[in-house]
């Protein structure tokens, strides 16, 4: 073989490897291909959350960093803001997301992986292996099921962000730089800062180990220089990403990741500035848990499991006369027994990875291992929260934003990386190294002796450890019978068992195949070639199997059948859409703080969000709470009430209109609403209590804006949250001492003929007209926000305050006047542009680093 030929070999694997995963892909997606699509929980929320925005753009070609349609109204920085700057690494994705969401996101996992691999020196079929146990990692597939599109995306380019800092082992600086630059960037843009932050974690484990190399070999120079390429590309990737990051910043002061200026309740709990510390640890792996990473349904996989017709609890049921609620293909029930409140499936490496790993812990050389396995066994501790409290309380208590983050088991991606970085470069260690035979074949032993050992024991004995039992079952258990409980406990011992073996398996197959290959007495690099190729065989079947049990062709549907009923117009929706007022708002009493279906047609008091403003959700927690479970238990006890009197009516034969329900629930129900003190302020004119029935008109709902008679200054928040509770909304504004300035020499005085009328909205725009004999105050029945909202009257800007814990006020001088309102993030906006000037320096900085290397010949060398 010449040595011309090598690179064409070379060149044409890298090929056969893209090739290979682009169809593992497509197969797997392949109901994308015949027009059906995968409907997700969270991006059908995000469609509803964000449909105000997409059709502002559309129609008007402008873009809103506003949105009025969730929670009374919110700033659009985390939801969608369509147009403005553009950034030119869009350009980069597209290739990626032209295979749609989330195809595209597991074809770039594996093409990022590989391309780290690669560049660690593995030979082409190892650097695949890695690749596709990198992508296919349960994790990767779950969350795709759930719609965390997002956090799917940020994962893919993790592996490009590490092998910018493994390059840097090999001392190309510019090549090391130009990576780390663009995977963070690419990261960043997808805007999940949670992912980010581990990312950043991981690195500062590899740049110790990176440190400790070069003090090793005696340069001192060369840490300056990497330290130097890592700020500059780091700051280069903020750059390209100034938006998101000016807009996260500021969203974590005014978000419910900030800290509230209510006092601290009593409570022997610390308080953090970030999250409540039992809302960020909800979501803790149980230690028992973390073995799901080599045997999936160790703790019964998913809430709300089918079980089989095998299964104890299908026969049981069937014996005890309840076959009607089992299906051909089973029963659906409790069979997660884990310790975080539900999951929609495990964190699965795989058994053959888990394996591999021990292996290359065994018999890889370099010290870099012990910094993967210190970076594993870390975020393994960080994905224990509250199982694991003196750790993670110290991290969340003290290391900067940590506590702005929940779902803490969501540090497992890490380890999904490490992990697997440790198993292909210990196969490859294994396969091509030239340490003795003996001390191989010891290794092997070992390494399937303590992982397989464990699946053995979990297989044979599984109920020695556990007793299959969860505190949650409390919630339910009460309302079955024993012989159902029972039941259930044998199916979840027995799904231990089953997967227990399953691994085992597998770890024994991937065990010959590394034995047979360590005795055959063939070429080397052949029996490595094949033996990779076999075991990367035996980690695709793994990791394929388990993820369909989460996503698989029956999660998709007809693309038209999904669109005609993800937001189906309602009798509700209808009715309201008569109203042509420019804006009011809609109070969706069926868990109006979790769904985001009113905001896709209306102005909506509830939607759905992870970090809506702190002062909002404090507002839900301290007043509407309440009143949206006084109307719903008031509205559901009339509606039920006249659906008993029709259905009575209808068996005596007589003929009855089921639209005299919603007027007989207008008259009961609207009265009420005179008490519901905030919705009034919030301007929520109409409530749905059933979408095939008209909505409720609230009569006392304030409108868009009016004029008080007298306001009242508080002290402190806790002072002006309480007040609304007895406060005469339509006489009184509650307003902040710290505004007191702006009421200076103010003297109130009702003026009966006064008015203000809202004459146009937009998401980003309001426009008022106002007619009054003497200087008036107005309460504005929108969102207070300052950082951004610029008040105008007759096009000079003037001042507002905020007032009634959450909503604009405003002085009115005399006469006829136009007030406008914009809303124009200064701040945001310039860092948009920002980022679209990085974004064209990189990617111009990226064209001429392939152009470089493309005609230019560098010696390879192996980081490992």
């Amino acid at each position: 073989m010449t040595n011309k030929e090598i690179p064409l070999i070379k060149v044409l694997s890298h090929i056969a490897a893209i090739i290979v995963f682009l169809a593992i892909t497509l197969i797997y997606f392949s109901p994308q291909l015949g027009g059906k699509i995968l409907p997700q929980g969270d991006v059908k929320q995000y469609t509803g959350g964000s449909q105000e925005l997409r059709e502002y753009y559309n129609q008007e070609g402008e873009s809103s960093a506003w949105t009025g349609a969730m929670f009374s109204g919110m700033p659009a920085y985390q939801i969608g803001v369509w147009g403005g700057s553009p950034n030119f690494l869009d350009y980069v994705e597209k290739p990626f997301k032209a295979l749609g969401s989330n195809a595209g996101a597991v074809f770039a996992g594996m093409l990022m992986a590989y391309l780290l691999f690669s560049l660690m020196g593995l030979k082409p079929v190892t650097a695949a292996l890695g690749a596709i146990a990198y992508s296919l990692s349960s994790y990767n597939i779950v969350i795709l099921e759930a719609g965390h599109v997002t956090k799917a995306w940020a994962i893919a380019y993790m592996p490009l962000i590490i092998a910018g800092m493994m390059v840097l082992f090999k001392r190309k600086y510019l090549l090391g730089g130009l990576l780390m630059a663009l995977g963070l960037a690419l990261q960043i843009k997808n805007n999940h800062l949670q992912i980010t932050y581990y990312t950043a974690l991981l690195c500062v484990f590899i740049y110790i180990g990176l440190i400790i190399d070069f003090i090793k070999a005696k340069e001192i120079k060369g840490i300056f220089k990497a330290t130097a390429i890592l700020a500059i590309a780091v700051v280069m990737a903020a750059f390209c990403n100034m938006g998101n990051i000016y807009s996260n910043y500021e969203m974590s002061k005014e978000s419910t990741r900030g800290k509230s200026e209510l006092s601290t309740p009593t409570t022997s709990e610390k308080q953090s500035s970030g999250l409540d510390k039992d809302y960020a640890f909800a979501w803790s792996y149980g230690k028992a848990e973390t073995f799901s990473l080599m045997i999936p349904d160790i703790h019964g996989g998913v809430s709300g499991g089918t079980l089989d017709k095998s299964s104890n609890l299908y026969k049981e049921l069937v014996k005890q006369g309840y076959g009607s609620q089992v299906t051909p293909k089973g029963v659906q029930s409790y069979t997660y027994w884990g310790d975080q409140p539900f999951t929609q499936g495990p964190v699965y490496f795989g058994a053959i990875i888990c394996f591999l790993f021990v292996l290359g812990m065994i018999v890889i050389q370099d010290r870099m291992k012990w910094v993967l396995f210190a970076a594993t066994i870390f975020f393994i501790f960080l994905s224990w929260g509250r199982n694991f409290e003196w750790f993670n309380d110290f991290f969340f208590y003290h290391f900067p934003m940590y506590n702005k983050f929940r779902t803490v088991s969501m540090a497992l991606v890490i380890p999904a990386l490490t992990m697997i970085m440790v198993a292909v470069w210990g196969i490859h260690e294994f396969l091509t190294s030239e340490i003795d035979r003996k001390k191989l074949t010891r290794a092997l032993y070992t390494s399937a002796g303590i992982v397989g050992g464990l699946a053995l024991f979990f297989w044979v004995a599984p109920g020695f450890f556990f007793n299959f039992v969860s505190e949650s079952d409390a919630a339910w258990k009460s309302q079955m019978p024993d012989w159902y409980y029972n039941a259930l406990i044998l199916d979840r011992k027995e799904l231990l068992s089953s997967d227990a073996l399953r691994s085992l398996i597998f770890i024994i197959l991937s065990a010959a195949i590394l034995w047979i290959g360590l005795r055959s007495k063939t070429s080397k690099q052949l029996i490595a070639a094949l033996a990779t190729f076999g075991i990367a065989v035996l980690v695709l079947i793994d990791l394929w199997s388990v993820d369909k049990r989460y996503l698989n062709n029956d999660n998709f549907v007809q693309k038209t059948e999904y669109q005609a009923s993800a937001f189906k117009e309602t009798v509700a929706d209808k009715a309201i859409l008569q109203d042509t007022h420019p804006s009011y708002r809609v109070l969706n009493l069926n868990n109006p703080f979790q769904e985001t279906a009113t905001s896709y047609y209306h102005k909506s008091i509830g939607g759905y969000h992870a970090a809506k403003l702190k002062r909002y959700q404090e507002l839900i927690d301290n007043r509407l709470q309440q009143e949206v479970a006084f109307l719903q238990n008031k509205a559901n006890n009339q509606l039920n009430k006249e659906i008993e009197n029709l259905n009575a009516a209808q068996q005596d034969g007589k003929e009855v209109n089921p639209l005299n329900i919603a007027v007989t629930i207008q008259d009961s129900v609207s009265p009420l609403l005179g008490v519901t003190t905030a919705l009034n302020l919030l301007n929520a004119k109409y409530v749905i209590y059933h979408p095939e029935l008209p909505p409720v008109v609230n009569p006392y709902a304030l409108g868009n804006a009016w004029f008080v008679s007298e306001y009242k200054l508080v002290n402190n928040a806790d002072e002006e949250i309480a007040a609304i509770n007895d406060m005469n909304p339509h006489q009184t504004a509650i307003v902040d001492k710290r505004f007191e300035s702006e009421l200076t020499g103010l003297t109130l005085k009702v003026d009966s003929t006064a008015t203000m009328e809202l004459t146009e909205y937009k998401p980003n725009y309001l426009k008022y007209k106002t007619k009054t004999s003497r200087e008036q105050l107005a309460v504005l029945s929108e969102i207070y926000y300052a950082n951004g909202w610029q008040a105008y009257i007759d096009g000079t800007p003037t001042s507002h305050f905020r007032a009634d814990w959450t909503l604009r006020a405003m002085r009115i001088p005399a006469g006829e006047h136009e007030i406008e309102f914009k809303f124009e993030p200064k701040g945001y906006n310039n860092s948009r542009m920002i980022a679209t000037a990085s974004s064209g320096i990189l990617v111009l900085l990226l064209l001429i680093g392939l152009g470089t290397l493309f005609f230019r010949k560098e010696r390879k060398d192996s980081v490992v």
